[in-house]
């Protein structure tokens, strides 16, 4: 037998009833392997194992991949968003993010003639049976979160000939009107920098582990699933 350890994170939390376990597992055991067992031991995991995507040491796995003594396997279920060179930004935050900064970050260089920034902010909405959305609740799985903000940056630097990218996104507690995430890139010309930044957000909500809750006025809290469905209704905060 093997020990590794197994963290629930986002949503998987809540079907797991615990943020992380010690478990010890066969020799030789795979990433499919370990869904057997987390589906036999969590049903609310094995409904839900198809969506959700494992990562060993914060790196994606894929289902051959054989486990280590002392790995960490994380349960990353569907997303809903640090420091490179002089020309890649990418930062998680706690409290209202900067946005001055990030747009000045891809100013500056004369060579680069199309900035285009995009701004995600919270949207003030109400609900039949709860009322008023008080706030969104942000949480990620932090380094492998800035990980693939840096390597998404990269892509958009070599795909696109972005000279600045920044990203930019919140964590924690995000009111109506609040900026959640800016993304602000730079290029020489305004196609390359529309194609780049559309690129970085669409793919930041594939790819990177961040999750968000609605929180509403009378307490109720439910998570955000991708495309803006809803999740499992999780029922008033304690």
């Amino acid at each position: 037998m093997i020990s590794i350890r197994v963290l629930f994170l986002g949503p998987a939390r809540d079907y797991a009833g615990t943020s992380e376990i010690e478990l010890d597992v066969p020799d030789a055991s795979t990433i499919g392997d370990l869904k057997d067992i987390l589906a036999e031991r969590y049903p609310d995991i094995g409904r839900a194992i198809r969506a959700i995507r494992f990562a060993v040491n914060e790196s994606f796995a894929q289902d051959d991949q054989k486990l280590e003594p002392g790995d960490e396997v994380a349960l990353i279920p569907p997303v809903s968003g640090g420091a490179g060179d002089a020309g890649v930004w990418v930062e998680l935050v706690d409290g209202p993010i900067p946005a001055d900064k990030v747009r000045t970050f891809a100013t500056g260089d004369k060579a680069l003639g199309g900035i285009v920034t995009f701004e995600g902010a919270t949207r003030a909405e109400e609900d039949d049976d709860h009322g008023a959305l008080e706030r969104l609740d942000y949480e990620a799985y932090d380094t492998m979160a800035r990980r693939q903000l840096e390597l998404l940056a990269r892509r958009a630097v070599e795909r696109y000939s972005a000279g600045r990218v920044a990203i930019v996104h919140r964590l924690g507690a995000v009111l109506p009107g609040e900026a959640s995430v800016i993304i602000a890139v730079a290029c020489a010309h305004r196609a390359e920098a529309f194609k780049a930044c559309r690129y970085l957000i669409d793919t930041l909500k594939q790819d990177v582990p961040i999750w968000k809750k609605d929180v509403f006025a009378d307490g109720f809290v439910r998570w955000v699933q991708p495309g803006g469905a809803q999740g499992e209704q999780a029922g008033p905060i304690d």
